[in-house]
């Protein structure tokens, strides 16, 4: 078993690093992945390849560990392992897990949402906690609204409202929390949930081997994607917990089941993109087709037709519902027609922009997926990405659910690689966080099909090596993955608070030289927080005069983000143009009281 492990340990770290090589040389430091490969994974990647050679090249060594192993379980439980009752150690990796995320967002990830992914996220709440589908936009802000969230908005051509770009789900689900006075409590809820369902889906495929899914909770319980991603706001957490309930679902089977399973897909699919869900679920329908269940198969797949077509048309069909103007001040009808436009318009765009990807492919969208996977397969427990790829040839042959499993896992891995291999941040490869409980139940089913074939004492041998395994992943992974989080975020919160402190109406932020500077630009959907912060970068000479005129200005640029270790570059964008500006910046005064403008420090620009 140990062997097994170790040998997959090198075949896999040695493919993905060799798939690296051809695009090193296009990497620069302040590529994301490239940096996030650097400073967080390689690190890992290196300490268990280390480990892994000693082993193999030090066989003796090997064989004696495998031993000890093996005499220290025959000591520990020499009448067999002692008698858990699965509920207890269920009900304590979910709540546990939930505890650890609640903790977790606030002490770890400071309450911040670093990406613009997680502020849209916020930003959809606290309009659906309002029960608002979009927000209104009053009338002198409407042509600063690019400034006002320059990245991921969604607004009418005459800006009369503004709303998040995603789908409305995962907004809505923590704007619902808003709402009864529980927001902080929506994730940690979802985190549980997937672990409470994996554990389901696990009983459902092995309904006489409750080890095997106590085995799938605890490499959930103890990957660092599973608990960090769930102390942020994304779409992912939710992604997985319905994933799973989807799946427990439509392995209990009935028509109640598919039925719930077809209402938890609707919900699904709607909850930031179109297209995570639905990769989830092909396989399982495709399954369907294979064992010639007609009727079931032609159930789901013109049930996920219709609702992936309701959530193509979500647009108009929102506009219409809030009854606000659209394009040229018509009334609802005119907004639902324009956006039914714009709609089919972002749908073209889309198959466009992915047969561009399919002819014309990324240069380095190789380098990309193998940091990706490289990341994915060392932020989890060190023992799931080993048994994973022990078991697929395995699983794709015992076809039924297995095979949909596995099939659903490459599904989304070849889809992400051909649409969208940069995932951008992340902690882990969130990508493929909507398969993690798959992954869990694959690697499960795998460790239970080594260790039966052993005697009692390679058994015994066996659960010592997973509980060790588990501890260094989650004392000594976790901690390490969270630091990371953590080290990443803080500059930005840091400078967040600082900008939110400054004294005046208006903060202009420069984002020129900047790593990512224009997502300190966050403002409340109905523009209640003070001051307003605005991307300098999307401005006009005729606005930023305007702006002057109505209140004083701070200003947040280069310097301000050097001061707070947020990392900066030598930007082309800082000469001409933008030189001239930011000297016209230091000449202004503004207001009613000439109030020069200052940094948001307090100091000269």
């Amino acid at each position: 078993m140990l062997e097994r492990v170790l040998k997959t340990w090198l075949i896999l770290g040695a493919a993905l690093l060799l798939a690296l090589l051809p695009g090193v040389a296009q990497w620069t430091w302040f590529q994301l992945p490239a940096h996030f490969f650097i400073t967080q994974d390689l690190p890992v990647l290196a300490g268990v390849l280390g480990v892994v050679v000693a082993l193999r090249v030090l066989p003796r060594m090997a064989t004696g560990l495998s031993a000890d192993v093996g005499a220290l379980g025959a000591r520990l439980w020499p009448a067999g392992p002692p008698t858990i009752r699965p509920v207890w150690i269920v009900a304590g990796a979910a709540l546990g897990c939930g505890v650890v995320c609640l903790a977790g967002a606030h002490w770890i990830a400071e309450d911040y949402a670093l990406t613009m992914d997680e502020f849209m996220a916020r930003f959809g709440a606290a309009i659906a906690a309002r029960g608002q589908l979009v927000a209104p936009l009053a009338g002198p802000w409407r042509e600063f609204a690019d400034a006002l969230s320059p990245r991921f908005l969604s607004r009418a051509a005459d800006g009369a409202w503004w709303a998040s770009g995603y789908f409305p789900v995962n907004a809505a689900l923590q704007g619902l929390g808003i709402a009864l006075g529980v927001g902080g409590l929506v994730i940690p809820s979802l985190v549980t949930i997937s672990v409470l369902a994996v554990f389901g889906v696990g009983r459902r495929l092995w309904p006489d081997r409750s080890d095997t899914a106590l085995v799938a909770i605890l490499l959930l319980a103890t990957s660092s994607q599973f608990l960090v991603t769930g102390m942020t706001p994304y779409a992912m957490t939710a992604h997985l917990a319905l994933n799973m309930v989807w799946l427990w679902l439509f392995l209990r089977g009935g028509w109640p089941g598919h039925i719930g399973a077809i209402a938890v897909g609707a919900v699904a699919v709607g909850l930031h993109q179109l297209l995570f869900h639905p990769l989830f679920v092909a396989p399982f329908v495709l399954q369907l087709w294979l064992e010639r269940r007609w009727r079931l198969a032609l159930l789901y797949t013109v049930a996920y037709g219709v609702i992936c077509l309701a959530w193509i048309d979500y647009w108009p069909l929102a506009l219409a519902a809030s009854g606000l103007t659209g394009q040229g001040g018509g009334p609802a009808a005119s907004a639902a027609s324009g956006a039914a436009s714009g709609a089919t318009s972002a749908v073209g765009g889309f198959f466009g922009h992915f047969v561009t990807l399919i002819t014309q492919p990324p240069p380095d969208s190789l380098g990309l997926m193998a940091k990706n996977l490289i990341r994915f397969v060392t932020w989890q427990n060190l023992l799931l990405a080993p048994l994973v790829v022990l078991g697929a040839a395995a699983a794709f042959r015992a076809a039924g659910t297995l095979r949909s499993m596995i099939v659903g896992l490459g599904l989304t891995i070849v889809a992400m690689a051909l649409i969208l291999p940069d995932q951008g941040h992340g902690w882990g490869y969130r990508y493929l966080h909507g398969q993690l409980g798959v992954a869990c139940l694959l690697a499960a089913w795998t460790w239970t099909r080594f260790t039966d074939g052993l005697d009692a004492r390679g058994r015994a041998g066996a659960r010592v090596a997973f509980l060790a395994v588990g501890a260094l992943s989650l004392f000594g992974l976790a901690p390490l993955r969270a630091w990371q989080y953590h080290s990443f975020l803080h500059p930005y919160a840091a400078a967040q608070a600082e900008v939110d402190r400054a004294p005046t109406p208006f903060v202009l932020v420069d984002d020129a030289g900047v790593y990512f500077g224009c997502d300190l630009v966050r403002n409340d959907p109905y523009l209640r927080n003070r001051p307003l912060k605005l991307c300098l970068r999307v401005l006009t000479d005729d606005q930023i005069r305007r702006l002057c005129a109505g209140g004083a200005i701070s200003f947040s640029g280069k310097a301000d983000a050097a001061r707070h270790h947020i990392r900066t570059f030598p930007d082309p964008a800082e000469l001409g143009d933008h030189a001239r500006r930011i000297a016209t910046l230091r000449s202004m005064s503004c207001g009613a009281g000439k109030t020069p403008v200052r940094d948001v420090a307090g100091g000269p620009i």
